[in-house]
């Protein structure tokens, strides 16, 4: 990113050392624990300036990234009313499908748009449409459901009467081939067939 200049006055600060010399043969006097606390004091100082001055700077970084639009905004993980009117106009809107969509957001990071043009979103969310088609298709367990539920012994009874073929399951196979013999035994009678 480029450089941001700050309205910050910057302070001068001394960056050399001023140590006092001592002249060879002369006793220092020098009191070097004044010395010392004097690089103390000016090192703090000089820490804060640069503490506060980073912090203006991240404060212009994000007041740049805001205006600019470049920072994502944070996702909560539920769609918004626009995304939603999105994909109901794009025919989606089960509870299923939407939760589809929502878990590809969440895991890839994507927007509404780049989810649906995965081929994988477009083969879950087909996958789902044909589930509903055939559960909608399907009738209710009701009187008026139509012919019902069939007994897959009567159905291998008329295919064998029809083409002669027994089943491959070996118990079906068994109760057919028990059913013809009773159909056929001239021990039993017609009655009980």
């Amino acid at each position: 990113m480029d450089e941001i200049k700050n309205d910050v006055p910057e302070e001068e600060v001394e960056e050399t050392l001023e140590l006092p010399e001592v002249e060879e043969g002369v006793e220092d006097t020098t009191n070097w624990k004044a010395e010392a606390q004097k690089l103390r004091e000016k090192a703090i100082a000089q820490r804060e300036r640069t503490k506060t001055l980073k912090q203006k700077l991240a404060e212009a970084h994000k007041a740049v990234e805001v205006v600019a639009g470049t920072k994502p905004k944070p996702t909560t993980g539920e769609l918004d009313e626009t995304q939603l009117d999105y994909l109901d106009l794009k025919g989606i809107s089960d509870s299923d499908e939407i939760d589809l969509i929502q878990r590809v957001m969440k895991n890839t990071g994507q927007t509404v748009r780049q989810a649906l043009k995965e081929d994988y979103v477009q083969s879950k969310l087909q996958e789902i449409k044909d589930k509903r088609a055939v559960k909608e298709a399907t009738p209710s367990s009701t009187k008026r459901a139509g012919a019902g539920a069939t007994d897959n012994l009567d159905l291998a009874i008329a295919k064998f009467e029809q083409s002669g073929e027994l089943p491959a399951d070996f118990k079906l196979r068994s109760e057919v081939v028990n059913a013809m013999e009773k159909k056929t035994s001239a021990s039993v009678p017609v009655w009980k067939r």
